[in-house]
């Protein structure tokens, strides 16, 4: 099982807290993520986070690193 190293996550968070569209949540209590998935993956907060523009962003990120690249293929 792939597990996303650190410092792509240390990016998935900022690209999401980047991305926030209310000042306040009460579902991710401000942070604009929910928690993280055994990958290792972020879990955006749907209630206040652009998800199209940060899945937008990731995918820009993500062509910018050829080890990601070779797993988020799609």
């Amino acid at each position: 099982m792939y597990r996303l190293p650190e410092e792509h996550l240390q990016k998935a968070i900022e690209i999401a807290q980047n991305n926030r569209i209310k000042k306040n949540c009460k579902v991710c209590y401000d942070r604009g993520y929910i928690g993280t998935t055994e990958e290792n993956l972020l879990v955006v907060c749907h209630k206040c986070v652009n998800m199209d523009k940060s899945m937008r962003d990731w995918k820009e990120y993500v062509k910018s690193v050829p080890e990601l690249m070779e797993q988020f293929q799609s």
